[in-house]
């Protein structure tokens, strides 16, 4: 008989830390601010910032060591980490690549880490030549995106300069979110 009354003491006990544990996570939770809408939005605005600063060096880093780049994309991580996607490893020949295709692939990868709720944000790399009244202009797009619906694509212009690329000047415009949409929708139609 001891064996059930120790037994029970420590079901007992084990009941009371769970209830304890129950009261002092809720009263925890109770403090706890709720950020207001605004406190959200900046903190997206700071968090893609810190994104595409990342994105634009690794961006440079590349066109300065291989003279161009297949797409990719890049997640920020809840501790601050941003991680890299490749569909194309740097260095790789792009020759005869599909961008679309790897637009796509790395969309629907970030995707997946966005539905599990592993990134905060994403960014697509990728670059274009706009083509201005004749003139082509090479450009890197970064697709910024973040959990609470925030999207928009920077337009970073370059020159090939003496010691690599060089920006020249940038432009946002905000755009449908491709990332953090839920799975029903077709990723690869946007």
């Amino acid at each position: 008989m001891p064996l059930n009354r120790t037994l029970s003491a420590m079901l007992f006990t084990g009941a009371l830390f769970s209830f304890g544990g129950s009261a002092a996570f809720a009263q925890g939770a109770e403090s706890q601010e709720v950020p207001s809408p605004e406190e959200v939005k900046e903190e997206a605005q700071a968090n893609t910032k810190y994104l595409a600063a990342q994105a634009l060096k690794k961006a440079k880093s590349l066109m300065d060591t291989y003279g161009e780049f297949a797409p990719f994309g890049a997640g920020l991580f809840q501790d601050g980490e941003v991680n890299f996607v490749w569909a194309v490893k740097p260095g790789e020949s792009t020759d005869g690549l599909n961008p679309i295709l790897v637009l796509n692939a790395i969309r629907r990868a970030l995707n997946t880490q966005a539905q599990t709720g592993r990134i905060l944000g994403s960014a697509v790399i990728y670059q274009y030549q706009r083509n201005a009244d004749g003139e082509v202009t090479p450009q890197i797009n970064i697709e910024l995106e973040y959990l609470n619906g925030y999207a928009e694509v920077i337009a970073t212009e370059y020159e090939q300069g003496g010691d690599g690329i060089e920006f020249t000047s940038s432009a946002r415009q905000q755009f449908e979110p491709k990332v953090f949409v839920e799975p029903n929708e077709n990723i690869a139609a946007q």
